[in-house]
């Protein structure tokens, strides 16, 4: 099996990684190649286009920004997919894009399911992610002995649109407790209680969680830390959230508030630093 995968940025060059180690025979691409020479993928596995990336490929991950981008490169490189060729997206795209890409590659008699993750870039590269599937049995059948390089467990949700819906669901969750978590910091550090203090009691109490402990570095960082999770890709997250599954009759206060703080750490100068800094819109 030939596995290509379309986008290395933070998540896309870990699954790229773990797939080498697991000895399959794996191209990777990236709009900048120099993401690629940082994450330390071998050149021999970089193709110079995602057109050669998938020449030949059985199964193309996509691991992108955004909806937008898997359209528009999915949309570049579609004829050059064979016949009966499965895409998996594994980008947060939004069940939207998800169907409409599934429609028009369907057309060309292409496969596509969606494979959004839970997890830490260190679940990439360890392959312990969560994999949420949308999509027919029988590609999640084509997709296992793929998956099961990248996933501890993956777990069928239904159609395409579904898998992608549910993970705006968990982002949605994980950003809201972010932005909770830098709140209660900044009014302990106020407070005078000592920032890792508080940090530490934190993730011995009843709300610990394993995001309170993979981030305490982040978080209690002197300067920027290494980017995770870019807040404008939180952004990005919590609108589609607000956008594609919030009840057109109801309000998503919790949410909404969330990203309102994310907004104001972006009008900060942010936008580009991790998730975590959140925490300096708080700090004394």
């Amino acid at each position: 099996m030939k596995v290509a995968v379309l986008g290395l940025g933070a998540m896309g060059s870990q699954l790229l990684l773990r797939l080498i180690d697991q000895g399959v025979d794996v191209t990777g691409w990236n709009r900048d190649a120099r993401r690629a020479r940082r994450a330390g993928i071998p050149a021999r596995c970089v193709a110079a286009s995602a057109r050669e990336a998938v020449t030949g490929a059985d199964v193309v991950i996509t691991m992108l920004a955004d909806g937008p981008a898997v359209r528009a490169v999915l949309g570049d490189i579609a004829d050059a997919l064979g016949e009966g060729t499965l895409v998996l997206d594994m980008s947060t795209s939004g069940p939207a894009v998800s169907r409409e890409v599934a429609e028009t590659l369907s057309g060309r008699r292409i496969r596509f399911a969606e494979a959004p993750v839970s997890g830490s870039v260190g679940a990439a590269r360890g392959g312990t992610l969560t994999v949420l599937f949308g999509g027919a049995a029988d590609d999640l059948a084509a997709a296992e002995p793929v998956l099961r390089h990248l996933g501890k467990k993956t777990i069928p949700l239904g159609p395409v649109g579904a898998a992608s819906t549910f993970k705006l669901c968990l982002n949605a969750l994980l950003h809201t407790f972010n932005a909770t978590l830098a709140e209660v910091l900044g009014a302990a550090t106020r407070a005078g209680i000592d920032l890792r203090t508080a940090y530490d009691t934190i993730g011995e109490s009843v709300v610990a969680a394993p995001f309170v402990h993979y981030k305490r570095d982040a978080f209690l960082a002197d300067g920027m830390p290494p980017v995770a999770f870019a807040v404008d890709l939180v952004r990005k997250d919590l609108e589609l959230f607000l956008a594609a599954v919030a009840d057109p009759g109801r309000d998503a206060p919790t949410v909404g508030t969330a990203a309102g703080v994310v907004r104001r750490a972006q009008e900060a100068g942010l936008g580009q630093e991790d998730m975590a800094t959140l925490a300096r819109l708080y700090r004394p």
